[in-house]
């Protein structure tokens, strides 16, 4: 694992300025990464695990101290790509499940397809987890270059099944001669799924011309269950293999590796002078003994600050590329990365000249903030209020405005798909009359509910959540199948998986391993 002053050393002799004038884009999103899971968090009380190259990143950086995301895989990674809220595009109740006809929306122009209009190359390496119903619900066909990882929301890290049941690891890649090609990756079979990536992210720099800008997309594997990493992992502080932080923490030194290896290929190809970083994770830690989201509450699945409030932060050795540096205390939405983003790379121009499409701004719920978190030329929070969610299937909501979040409905309850909770949506969808109101400034674990002090708050954001609980799109589990509800005949591919008459993936082909 790298330390920070190793790392920053490192630095001293790249400072190499690439010809390109828009920044290479390095974007890393962890996987159920709690806000205690890392070290730069709280740096005032003890910490159980180390992060030093993440830490060393952050001290260096933009550190977000209100960084939300949603409360699931699926619907923050939804959000992010679209820039919209989870309910905008169907995916108000749960994540997308294995063996399912769901797909995030074709009609959807998702990030990475005007970063590529205006001239990136665009690379995806991890968990995809928005849909495969069809080739034309894959990463390959819906903006980025290339792809390698898996579909669903979980797979082994050397077997790389799903539910022990059959294999998801694939590479992909498109082109308008080629079209789609597709591989299976047989010869990853046993192989840690970290080193994979991390030997990915290095042949495609390898490959990569530095005067061509990157959009390299990682959204990692590391630390979602199951729990567990190589033996090399556990070393320092932390090596009991039968203890569980001790596993997080080497699932961490896993995810730093990785992180470390692609960085040192920019290095070394001259190309990290003009990088950003980008360091998120995709929601809250699930409730289990490996996990920490101290000292927020609540876990993932769970609409509380724990399930909802990640770990973030921007990272660039040029300040030109990242003026502002320290901590911000501005609320950052994940969909938000959604028009910055695609507007330091070059704004909508190239896309709406090259396809003749009109940019989705008037939809989006997404916040241009380069201003404020890349340029510096804002001073001011933009964004004030969060639509946090509405679940019209747990009759539960949440909106966080200024200080204040509310929270409708019971918290606690669970519940799958219903097919009788009908498109469109009333207000009867939530249990209103069951509300905590908090000041999420002064009380972060949300202990004390002070609903009754502030009524005329609680109906202020009552009536904001009505109004993006009526314009809500239909829930996916609701749709009869993902062509007869989202059609594209622009592409004229085949499923790749016939899930809809029950049929085993045709990847599931190797042997289980262990």
């Amino acid at each position: 694992m790298m330390s920070p002053s190793f790392f920053l050393a490192c630095l001293l002799p790249c400072l190499v300025v690439c010809a390109s004038d828009r920044p290479h884009i390095l974007f890393i999103m962890m996987d159920d990464q709690g806000y205690n899971d890392i070290g730069y968090t709280y740096p005032e009380y003890a910490k159980d695990l180390v992060t030093p190259l993440i830490d060393g990143l952050a001290h260096e950086g933009l550190i977000l101290d209100r960084h939300y995301t949603s409360w699931l895989c699926t619907p923050s990674r939804a959000s992010l790509l679209t820039g919209k809220y989870p309910i905008a595009v169907g995916i108000q109740d749960d994540m997308f499940e294995t063996n399912t006809r769901e797909c995030l929306n074709e009609g959807e122009i998702l990030m990475p397809e005007p970063i590529r209009h205006n001239g990136y190359a665009t690379h995806l390496i991890g968990k995809w987890h928005i849909g495969y119903a069809r080739w034309d619900c894959m990463p390959c066909l819906r903006g980025f270059n290339t792809a390698l990882g898996y579909t669903q929301g979980e797979i082994g890290y050397r077997n790389h099944y799903v539910a022990r049941e059959w294999h998801d690891f694939y590479s992909c890649s498109y082109d308008d001669v080629e079209g789609i090609q597709v591989s299976t990756l047989p010869e990853t079979q046993g192989v840690y799924s970290m080193d994979v990536y991390a030997e990915r992210a290095i042949n495609i720099l390898d490959n990569h011309d530095p005067e061509q800008p990157i959009f390299l997309y990682m959204p990692l594997q590391t630390p979602h269950s199951n729990y567990w990493a190589p033996e090399k992992f556990y070393k320092g502080m932390c090596n009991d293999t039968s203890e569980p932080r001790c596993t997080m923490q080497a699932m961490l030194n896993a995810g730093e590796d990785t992180m470390n290896k692609t960085i040192s290929k920019f290095i070394e190809k001259g190309m990290w002078n003009n990088t950003l970083l980008i360091y998120i994770s995709d929601n809250g830690a699930p409730e289990t003994q490996y996990n920490s989201n101290w000292p927020l509450s609540g876990y993932k699945n769970s609409l509380y600050e724990g399930g909802i409030r990640t770990p973030g932060f921007l990272y660039s050795v040029n300040e030109d590329i990242l003026a502002p540096r320290g901590r911000t205390a501005c609320y950052v939405h994940i969909s938000d990365w959604y028009s910055t983003l695609v507007e330091i790379t070059g704004g909508w121009g190239a896309y709406e000249a090259k396809t003749g499409k009109q940019p989705p701004n008037y939809q989006l719920d997404s916040i241009d903030q380069s201003e404020l978190l890349i340029t510096g030329a804002r001073q001011t929070c933009q964004r004030t209020e969060i639509m946090v969610h509405v679940d019209p299937v747990r009759r539960i909501a949440s909106y966080i405005k200024g200080d204040f979040k509310v929270l409708f409905g019971d918290q606690a309850i669970g519940a799958d798909c219903e097919e009788d909770i009908y498109y469109p949506f009333d207000e009867t969808c939530v249990e209103w009359e069951i509300v905590q109101l908090f000041n999420i400034t002064a009380d972060v674990s949300e202990n004390n509910n002070i609903a009754d002090d502030y009524p005329d708050e609680v109906q202020q954001l009552k009536q904001a959540l009505v109004m993006y609980l009526l314009e809500q799109a239909p829930m996916q589990c609701q749709l009869s199948s993902v062509t007869n509800s989202f059609p594209n005949t622009a592409v004229p591919y085949c499923l790749p998986f016939d899930f809809l008459d029950d049929v085993i993936p045709p990847w599931a082909t190797y042997a289980l391993l262990d």
